[in-house]
């Protein structure tokens, strides 16, 4: 019975530890984001794509940057 109870707990806490790992503080959302449209800056300065290709990842970024903003003015 004992060791029942040590090993039910033991899962509930791992189970709660694992939930609280996967939770992302909106700050380190805000900063992958960041991240990312600084990445997709860099793509888009890339001597090897085509003018297409830039034009997409310049579309992309944009709509990165608006849904930013909107998620920030909406706070």
């Amino acid at each position: 019975m004992l060791a029942w109870h040590v090993r039910s707990k033991h899962k509930r806490v791992k189970k709660r530890e694992k939930k609280a790992a996967e939770k992302v503080t909106p700050a380190e959302q805000l900063n992958k984001t960041i991240e990312a449209i600084g990445i997709l800056k860099g793509l888009q300065v890339s001597p090897n794509l085509s003018e297409e290709e830039k034009k997409i990842l310049g579309d992309v970024s944009k709509t990165i940057e608006q849904l930013l903003a909107y998620t920030q003015s909406s706070k």
